[in-house]
């Protein structure tokens, strides 16, 4: 049996930062550690939330979340 170890989610808010010189957007991400537990439903309130505090236009809202795996027996 597996079971996932140490979990951990990131809130990420990507913003376009300009264009590069084939005038495609240039993007930044701003990253928040967030509770693992959390909905995406809650995740991405906040993170529209936290959008609107941005000086620069959103491209998007996405959540990354990653843990180890372990074998248990």
């Amino acid at each position: 049996m597996t079971q996932r170890t140490n979990p951990a989610t990131k809130l990420q808010v990507k913003v376009i930062t300009g264009t590069n010189s084939q005038g495609k957007d240039t993007i930044a991400t701003r990253s928040f550690t967030m509770n693992p537990e959390l909905a995406d439903e809650d995740i991405l309130s906040i993170g529209r939330k936290l959008s609107r505090l941005q000086n620069l236009p959103v491209q998007g809202i996405c959540r990354q979340d990653t843990a180890g795996l372990a074998e248990v027996h």
